[in-house]
């Protein structure tokens, strides 16, 4: 096992903690996040496609508290900051 590392290793660790660094302040991309949560008898299906042709994509789907929760994500155009948007509208449970 090797301990010591070479200049030209040191050298390269260090381009690329400070490339780290620099994307991490100033990121090319950036993303806002929804949680949307449904109800165990309601359709998720109109309100996800509502959001989809907002430019919303579905990340994930957990069960949780008897409810389902869909995360979705959206790139932000040349990075700007999310703003909030109006949550649409939960639909009636079904009988």
């Amino acid at each position: 096992m090797r301990f010591l590392k070479s200049e030209e290793e040191r050298a390269a660790h260090a381009r690329a903690e400070a490339e780290r660094l620099e994307r991490d302040l100033s990121p090319r991309r950036r993303f806002e996040y929804r949680v949307l949560r449904i109800g165990p008898k309601a359709r998720a299906e109109p309100q996800l496609n509502e959001l989809g042709a907002l430019g919303w994509q579905l990340v994930q789907v957990l069960e949780t508290e008897g409810h389902l929760a869909f995360y979705l994500e959206r790139e932000l155009p040349g990075g700007e900051r999310p703003e909030p948007e109006p949550e649409p509208e939960e639909p009636e449970p079904e009988p």
